[in-house]
């Protein structure tokens, strides 16, 4: 059997102080980029080791989001080890063969799939955008009477004032807490500390820089927006580039034209329609731009289909001509607010012309951590203008930093 030993010489101070934790329940909760997801890797793969050959299970809040962060981490981690593994996608197991550990996937969006036998620990990643069920699960879970090490651990970005607040304030159970800042990330560039901080309201910054638990639920969304300060009326910017916003739907189907500067967006055009699919809006918006333009929307237009044939990224290409550009995944809800607060107070966002722009900048209203949707005409025209925003001008860039941070 092989031994393995913890290089602990590049943790961050708050890695270290949550790793020595002596209690049941360890709970690491920090800013973006603050080493969460890294030092959980880690420290699955130590729990496998200790636990030999008893499994333990890894939950993150959905399958995709497994894949691409628990997953690439712990081949990043094992790889660079030397360590000899195989990763079984259709169970979501990895077996270590040095030493017969095993780690099981598990998907938090699914809870009744977590049931089943004992398991030896548990880790949650990102727990507070997840159901407490989940956290309750792996309680109910880890029991395995031979294990050689049990602990339940969580790492992520706090979340409202959930759950994981009640958590954080409990004495009543063998929990410990550390709290973990982006800024003290030294493996980051500091061109990605100084942008979450140009992005985020102050009390965003405590809860996504710092790691601290924020009321964010209440207010407007987009509290930058003023029609005093971004409705104006512009007749010089012909010359430049038009480019089209659009938010997929069915039931008000939207989407926004706007002239695209260097560095600003100017929206000067808005369509909304009921009941039509997307070829409508396709031959509607033709109309006004023949020639085509380059069109920013809903990174699920390329699976989500208006026909049993084509998908919508499909059909704005070919039957409008555009030119369709769209991330491989949306952002979080959050970063896409953000960025669009960002351009508002810089002054590099203006509008005329859009009314019903203009309505949602001005009411939309957070309703339990996410925009509240339950007016249909509403919301719409501001996730297409957020699509845009978000991919032209990110709140989180991609940095050259080590894949393990």
């Amino acid at each position: 059997m092989s031994q393995f030993r913890i290089q602990r010489k590049n943790f961050l101070p708050h890695q270290s102080q949550w790793w020595d934790l002596q209690t049941f329940f360890k709970v690491l909760i920090g800013g973006y980029g603050s080493g969460k997801t890294y030092i959980g890797a880690l420290r699955s793969i130590y729990l496998s080791y200790l636990n030999q050959p008893h499994a333990g299970m890894y939950v993150s809040p959905s399958h995709g989001l497994s894949q691409r962060t628990i997953v690439v981490t712990l081949k990043d981690i094992l790889n660079r080890s030397g360590l000899e593994y195989t990763y079984n996608q259709m169970k979501g197991d990895f077996h270590i063969h040095n030493w017969d550990g095993h780690i099981w996937l598990g998907s938090g969006d699914k809870p009744d799939s977590l049931k089943g036998s004992n398991l030896s620990w548990a880790g949650i990643d990102e727990p507070f955008i997840q159901k407490k069920e989940v956290f309750d699960q792996m309680i109910a879970r880890v029991r395995h009477p031979e294990a050689g090490h049990s602990e339940i651990f969580l790492t992520g970005t706090p979340e409202q004032l959930n759950w994981g607040y009640e958590l954080s304030n409990r004495t009543d159970i063998d929990v410990g807490i550390v709290y973990g800042s982006t800024l003290e990330n030294t493996h980051l560039p500091e061109e990605y500390k100084q942008n979450l901080l140009s992005a985020y309201s102050d009390d965003e910054i405590k809860a996504y820089v710092h790691g601290q638990f924020v009321n964010l639920t209440q207010g407007r969304v987009y509290k930058d927006f003023d029609r005093n300060k971004h409705v104006v009326k512009r007749t010089d910017l012909s010359n430049l580039p038009v480019i089209i916003m659009q938010d997929y739907n069915v039931d008000y189907a939207s989407a926004l034209a706007g002239y695209l500067g260097n560095g600003w967006i100017h929206v000067f055009k808005e369509y909304r329609m009921n009941n039509v699919n997307t070829y409508d809006m396709a031959e509607l918006i033709k109309k006004d731009f023949p020639n085509g333009a380059d069109l920013y929307c809903d990174a699920s237009g390329n699976s989500r289909k208006s026909s049993a044939t084509q998908s919508d990224h499909s059909i704005m290409r070919e039957v409008g001509g555009f030119n369709v550009k769209a991330p491989r995944k949306n952002p979080p809800v959050r970063d896409r607010v953000a960025s669009v607060n960002k351009l508002l107070r810089s002054g590099n966002l203006s509008v005329e012309n859009c009314p019903n722009l203009i309505m949602d900048l001005e009411q939309n209203t957070w309703r339990l951590g996410d925009i509240d949707k339950r007016d249909i005409k509403q919301t719409h025209l501001s996730d297409a203008l957020g699509y845009a925003v978000n991919y032209l001008f990110p709140v989180r860039k991609k940095t050259m930093a080590s894949k393990a941070w």
